[in-house]
């Protein structure tokens, strides 16, 4: 999703409306177009799948670890993100500067990407600066991890459900208070960890509530397909991004991850689903290497549009979007396979509870 919505974006800024989804002047939608735009620019609900899940799986392991062994081992925690986030985003940090000279880039502000506090910076700015705008999210999270091992450590298991709900609160008061006492909010609503971490905070309820007792779910195949349509009919009319009231930009994204929240229940706890998922092996190998896929996807886009499509003076979309989507695949499993893999084994020294997710 987040590949589609960096390379359409790119494509509008450097070349125009897309033809396909044009009325055929070039410069308005179609009928169909103008839904097709609106899908693709609600694709950064992405960010939000990734933080939901992320939510799930770390807080599920933190307190099953807990259980297991009677407490969180908080410096092994930091030292398995570590060793998991910081290689690739900091070898990305190293050779951003060639990147950028190659390309004949404006040199962007390193030391908040260094810091992670990337998100912050942008807030401040009010800009997007290659090749690092998508970088925020990352920052969110290792904002968020900071802290979370040290809830779970320390706040009993019944009272954690409390705990998450008051946080979740807090973050809507957040959201709350940038309409009462910001001129302009758009930035702090969709950059900042405590707009942010509701979501995550969301998966970790779900985590705790099925160790606390596990359940099945299972969805009828119906029933997956009508959420499915509803939530392609909602992301084709709605504008995720409007945040000019309270309502929007405080409880509208709740709608899509209650639906979305279903479907991954469905998977999750399903135990058809869960082993047709694991049955097919190019789908969990793809899971893998989806770190890599997100940090290297909106990098390569202007690599091939300034170095590839304007150096050889090619214009067709669909050699664009294919190259892109082609590389974004490539250079991931490369990286994964050559750099990624040795600190990941290294990651595994320290874990303290073995997962197949």
């Amino acid at each position: 999703m987040i590949v589609i919505y960096h390379s359409y974006i790119a494509w509008k800024g450097w070349f125009g409306l897309p033809g396909v989804i044009s009325a055929g002047d070039y410069k308005t939608f179609s009928g169909v177009g103008l839904h097709v735009d609106q899908f693709i620019r609600n694709m950064p609900f992405g960010v939000d799948i990734f933080f939901f899940i992320s939510g799930y799986l770390l807080t599920y392991l933190l307190v099953i670890e807990k259980e297991k062994f009677g407490k969180v081992n908080v410096p092994k925690f930091y030292i398995r993100r570590g060793l998991r986030i910081w290689p690739l985003y900091f070898f990305l940090v190293a050779v951003a500067p060639l990147l950028v000279n190659w390309l004949g880039e404006k040199q962007p502000n390193y030391w908040p990407t260094i810091a992670l506090v990337n998100n912050f910076e942008t807030i401040h700015t009010q800009q997007w600066t290659y090749p690092f705008s998508h970088f925020w999210s990352i920052c969110i999270e290792e904002h968020f991890y900071l802290i979370w091992p040290l809830i779970v450590a320390f706040v009993p298991f019944k009272k954690l459900p409390v705990a998450i709900l008051g946080l979740i609160g807090f973050s809507w008061l957040y959201k709350i208070s940038t309409y009462l006492f910001l001129d302009s909010n758009w930035y702090q609503l969709y950059l900042h960890t405590f707009s942010r971490m509701d979501v995550i905070l969301l998966g970790g309820l779900l985590a705790v509530f099925y160790i606390k007792k596990p359940f099945e779910f299972k969805l009828h195949w119906s029933i997956v397909v009508i959420i499915s349509v509803v939530l392609i009919f909602l992301l084709s009319f709605d504008d995720m991004s409007n945040y000019e009231n309270m309502l929007n930009g405080v409880t509208r994204k709740f709608v899509y991850i209650s639906l979305l929240g279903l479907l991954m229940m469905d998977l999750l706890f399903n135990p058809d689903r869960k082993k047709a998922m694991y049955r097919f092996k190019p789908l969990l190998y793809l899971g893998k290497v989806s770190y890599g896929i997100y940090m290297y996807g909106n990098i390569l886009i202007l690599i091939v549009i300034k170095k590839v499509m304007y150096g050889f003076g090619i214009s067709n979309i669909y050699f664009y979007f294919l190259l892109i989507f082609t590389l974004s695949l490539i250079v991931p499993v490369i990286s994964y396979e050559l750099f990624e893999k040795p600190f990941l084994k290294l990651k595994q020294r320290f874990a303290l509870v073995k997962t197949r997710m």
